[in-house]
């Protein structure tokens, strides 16, 4: 009787780790099917008070994308002094919207200029004088 007992509980054993593995490797699945793309985060940089930063829910302001919006931000206020789209994306219908985005990747301040750099996801460079966001050559 106990080596009935004990096949019965080693088979029992090795039917919970197969259900237990099973459970696992769904969770995995579906984990994996609902991940989104997340946007990168470009690191605001400050100087005298004032933050550049990747401007965070741009279409709520009236912009048209996600990605590529720049903010100048009061640090002691909040207030937005300035906010500028550095360039437009051309959203294919048939493909989703989200994967389409491209956002800043980097920010950079050169004081002395005056000149905020911004690389975007694809490498591209911008440059803006940080008084008021107005592009550079």
């Amino acid at each position: 009787m106990i080596r009935v007992g004990l096949a019965a509980l080693l088979a029992c054993a090795a039917c919970a780790q197969n259900v237990s593995a099973d459970a696992t490797n769904n969770r995995k699945d579906v984990q994996m099917e609902s991940a989104k793309r997340r946007a990168p985060t470009a690191r605001p940089v400050s100087h005298a008070g004032i933050r550049y930063e990747q401007m965070r829910r741009p279409m709520e302001h009236g912009f048209k994308q996600a990605g590529g919006v720049i903010a100048a931000v009061d640090e002691a206020t909040g207030k937005q002094l300035w906010m500028v789209q550095l360039y437009e994306i051309q959203f294919d219908e048939k493909e989703e919207r989200d994967a389409q985005e491209v956002y800043v990747a980097s920010l950079s301040l050169d004081t002395k200029a005056g000149v905020l750099t911004a690389i975007d996801e694809r490498k591209r460079t911008w440059k803006l004088r940080v008084s008021d966001g107005k592009p550079l050559p």
